[in-house]
């Protein structure tokens, strides 16, 4: 066992048998060389270092063990003297499906490694204070814990069947900074760690060339930021368990008694449900109560419109599941788990962006890459769901996509495409498919996944188990922001890249540097600028970072 995990175990035990423990002597574990470098490994193995902050620096940038013992030591020699300072994060917008823009915060590789620092150093002293009723961004839960809780409440036997469907406006973004420093000074009184976190709250955003402050929020894009959120937020779920889940048996009997009825928290990050078995005005009645909490103890306000109250009957969408309560004649009421709506939508939109009549320049073995990946991903999501008729269904629907991709690809006839793309898959049933080297590579169908009902356990702290190493969280979703379409384009752009530094020389056109080279869209391709030599130019990364356009598709 690592010293990094020992120390971790220590922690978790401490605060486990001590929830009043004060904790200091914080600071220093940061400043080791061992945890730097540890922080360091778990950043790099992490997609997102390959994208830069404002400093250009990348995975790439520290690819030999020297770049990244350099980088080791200069955190180490500036933590241990206190000059340490953030820098502020670089945003860039990425497109949502409804068409607006959500805001992505990109820290610099050291910031990273700093942030990552502090999550390994907080997150064994709250895991083991958080309560069960919070799943989100936590070592060993997931959005499927939520849901099969969620099976275990609406039954017969604990009737809560209406549901209010929380929403916080801008959760992440509207958090006080006071207020989580004073949430964070009940357990921990290292001034030294307490300062380099205020420090983070308040290192701001680059968009372009423009800086601005940020006064409420934790740090866009920052590895420590769902963890400060579920300590923010821990705060609502310690109101809930106090004054309502905290109850004997007895005195919930006395509320039902008096028509007032129980109720249940289940939170995945900002996103959570409060669940009743009492009446409609009891739900009414804790929307309020719940409001009014939020409002004066956290400074976050919920969306009147989103807000809702809805009865199981009805139905209502929570992570990306829809869940409804059916009643049949004779038969007894079912639970139905299905995919949302909104998330069958994404899927296809995904799968036409992928088979697109102007990708033809793909090759259809890549093609049937790409929609395989996407294909398991989402139906591993939903596995544990009512999804098997709605799997069967999109397959169909993916197959008859694919066949028009390569019909217009081909410009042939349908029976000359399916002669050369329909195959006996295993020797048994027809399906799309290409040869792929000595093999053959076929369509996924999400049909085939078995499905199984998910088990819903607690699961302990995994720093008592003394083997946990503190990971980067990663957002559980059916589809990623960002996703392969089977297109062949990087390797074009490679050779584009070669060519114009032969023509150019190999060095940035600006500062004159010799590393870390990229092409720069004069005029950005949302504003239709083509990838013609005339419209590239070769930066280092440095002053690429510097440009309005860096970083957004």
């Amino acid at each position: 066992m690592s010293d990094i995990i020992k120390t971790q175990r220590s922690l978790a035990i401490k605060a486990e048998h001590q929830p009043q423990h004060q904790f200091n002597h914080l600071y220093r574990l940061i400043c080791r060389s061992d945890w730097i470098r540890t922080a360091l490994d778990a950043v790099l193995s992490n997609q997102g270092a390959k994208t830069a902050g404002i400093d250009g620096m990348t995975k790439k940038s520290l690819s030999s063990e020297t770049a990244k013992a350099n980088l080791v030591q200069e955190i180490e020699e500036e933590l241990r003297n206190q000059q340490f300072r953030p820098k502020a994060v670089r945003r860039v917008y990425i497109p949502k499906s409804n068409g607006k823009k959500r805001p992505l915060g990109i820290p610099t590789i050291k910031d990273r490694v700093v942030q990552m620092l502090l999550k390994m150093v907080l997150e064994p002293i709250y895991e083991s204070d958080f309560l069960n009723c919070s799943n989100g961004f936590r070592p060993g839960r997931r959005t499927q814990d939520c849901i099969a809780r969620l099976d275990s409440y609406i039954n017969r036997r604990n009737k809560y069947y209406w549901v209010i469907e929380g929403d916080i406006k801008a959760a992440f973004d509207s958090i006080h900074h006071q207020i989580l420093l004073k949430i964070l000074s009940k357990r921990i009184v290292d001034k030294r760690f307490l300062k380099l976190l205020d420090q983070f709250l308040k290192a701001g955003v680059m968009e372009g060339r423009l800086f601005k402050r940020t006064d409420t929020g934790t740090p866009q894009g920052g590895i420590c930021s769902p963890i400060l959120a579920n300590i923010y937020l821990h705060q609502l779920d310690l109101y809930w368990w106090n004054k309502y889940g905290n109850l004997n048996r007895k005195e919930k009997e006395r509320r039902r008694t008096k028509h007032l009825g129980n109720c249940a928290l289940i939170r995945y990050a900002d996103d959570w449900l409060l669940l009743t078995n009492g009446s409609k005005a009891e739900a009414m009645r804790l929307r309020e109560e719940f409001k009014t909490f939020l409002w004066d103890e956290l400074k976050l306000e919920l969306s009147p419109d989103k807000t809702r109250i809805t009865h199981v009957n009805q139905g209502f969408d929570f992570l990306g599941f829809h869940v409804q309560r059916y009643v049949y004649a004779n038969d007894r009421p079912k639970v139905l788990v299905t995919p949302s709506v909104e998330n069958i939508k994404k899927l296809k939109l995904k799968i036409k962006e992928a088979t697109r009549r102007k990708r033809f320049q793909d090759s259809p073995s890549l093609k049937i890459s790409a929609l395989n990946a996407v294909l398991r991903g989402w139906i591993n999501y939903y596995r544990h769901s009512n999804v098997k008729k709605i799997a069967y269904d999109l397959d169909f629907w993916v197959n008859e996509r694919l066949f028009l991709w390569l019909q217009k690809r081909h410009k042939l006839p349908p029976r000359r495409i399916l002669d050369r793309y329909k195959l006996r898959e295993n020797g048994k049933r027809w399906n799309f498919g290409t040869r792929n080297g000595e093999d053959y590579l076929f369509l996924y169908k999400m049909g085939d996944l078995p499905l199984t009902k998910f088990r819903s356990r607690s699961p302990e702290n995994p720093y008592l188990e003394g083997q946990w190493v503190t990971t980067i969280p990663t957002a559980n979703t059916p589809i990623p922001e960002q996703i392969w379409m089977g297109n062949a384009a990087n390797s074009q752009w490679r050779e584009l890249k070669e060519n114009i530094k032969a023509e150019r020389g190999a060095k940035c056109e600006l500062c004159g540097s010799l590393k870390n080279l990229d092409l720069h869209h004069i005029i950005a391709r949302k504003n239709k600028g083509k990838d013609s030599k005339e419209n590239l130019q070769l930066l280092c990364r440095t002053c690429h970072a510097q440009t309005p356009s860096f970083g957004r598709k």
